[in-house]
């Protein structure tokens, strides 16, 4: 059964302010549209506010300055932060026991921390060294050589090809492969001949990695993902790449070959940004965006090629009045050829 907190007890240990009863249970958490009167709900984007007005929720979630009549409010300054808060005190994670299944395989010569969990069927090759804490799932593959960082959770059907390096207390979701070969081939007379990809990959401290995401070995050196840095589903990540700190991928979004992203990038869904490219700090590209060309530190770019954003939605809102602009250079034209005519004396 669910634990019952008091609107004021979930204030205190988030940080937050309650505007109403404090002493109000609260059984759950629920989306606008579902909540009921023992459930708290939230408004984190504008966009629901209509929904907001309507709810049934007993209590709602939402930043200073936001005013929603007819509910107890749990007011608090990052109110999307505090509801991951939320949701871990209704739903904490169960701690799952340490243990090496008897059908896993662990290779000679390879590193084992304390508390492992290692599921049925996973294979650890030789020299691996794996942390404290560290978990593997059923299915899970680490070619030799392989490092895992303490507290890390590595979920089922993962695979980390031979030298691959993975941080303290990352996120491998099912379906990643880190470390497969990069796309590098040379062509002469027509015939593509493979270039031997000898590099790794390293991902730093803190990275989640969504499922079926590729990211490849470098030719040589490393591929490196940045601390703090999140990836969405479905992600390719080529070889050579370098991911600053604190990068977002979205789901979909292709980085070619030997490109820089600076701390703090994001890359909306569908981008795609072109090889050997230096992205600044922070810059943010708009979703099913091409990137083929460096950009600088902060700058916001959207559309194919990707230019400045607010320059692309200026030539977007002119491409829908293209039709009507053509209509009017037609009857200028004509307007044109009459004049003439008449000039010309002609009927």
């Amino acid at each position: 059964m669910a634990t019952v907190h008091a609107l004021g007890e979930l204030a205190e240990r988030i940080g937050g302010e309650v505007r109403g009863d404090p002493s109000r249970p609260i059984h759950g958490i629920a989306t606008l549209d579902q909540a009921g009167p023992l459930e708290l709900s939230f408004l984190t984007n504008p966009r629901y506010r209509a929904a907001a007005a309507v709810t049934r929720a007993g209590a709602v979630l939402l930043a200073p300055g936001v005013e929603l009549a007819g509910h107890d409010l749990l007011v608090v300054l990052h109110p999307y932060a505090a509801l991951a808060r939320l949701l871990e005190i209704y739903h904490p994670s169960a701690a799952p026991g340490a243990g090496v299944s008897p059908d896993a395989r662990i290779g000679p010569g390879a590193t084992l921390g304390r508390e492992l969990r290692i599921a049925a069927f996973a294979v650890i090759g030789a020299g691996c060294v794996l942390g404290d804490r560290v978990g593997i799932g059923a299915g899970s593959v680490l070619g030799d050589g392989c490092v895992v960082g303490d507290g890390t959770e590595i979920h089922p059907r993962v695979v980390l090809y031979p030298g691959t390096q993975v941080g303290r207390r990352c996120v491998i979701h099912s379906g990643v492969v880190l470390g497969s070969d990069g796309f590098g081939f040379a062509t002469v007379d027509g015939r593509h001949h493979k270039v031997p990809q000898v590099g790794r990959v390293v991902v730093e401290d803190e990275v989640e990695i969504g499922a079926n995401t590729a990211v490849d070995r470098a030719m040589l050196g490393e591929t490196r993902i940045g601390a703090g840095s999140k990836i969405d589903d479905l992600v390719m990540v080529a070889h050579g790449v370098r991911i600053g700190a604190g990068a977002l991928l979205a789901g979909q979004a292709g980085i070619a070959g030997s490109t820089r992203l600076g701390p703090g990038a994001v890359l909306a869904g569908q981008a795609g940004v072109a090889g050997h490219l230096e992205l600044g700090e922070r810059v943010v590209v708009g979703a099913k965006s091409a990137v083929l060309g460096d950009v600088a530190a902060d700058e916001f770019v959207a559309g194919v090629p990707a230019i400045e954003h607010r320059r692309w939605k200026r030539s977007q809102a002119l491409v829908q009045r293209l039709p009507e602009l053509r209509r009017q250079l037609r009857d200028a034209r004509s307007r044109i050829e009459a004049l003439e005519r008449e000039r010309r004396g002609e009927r």
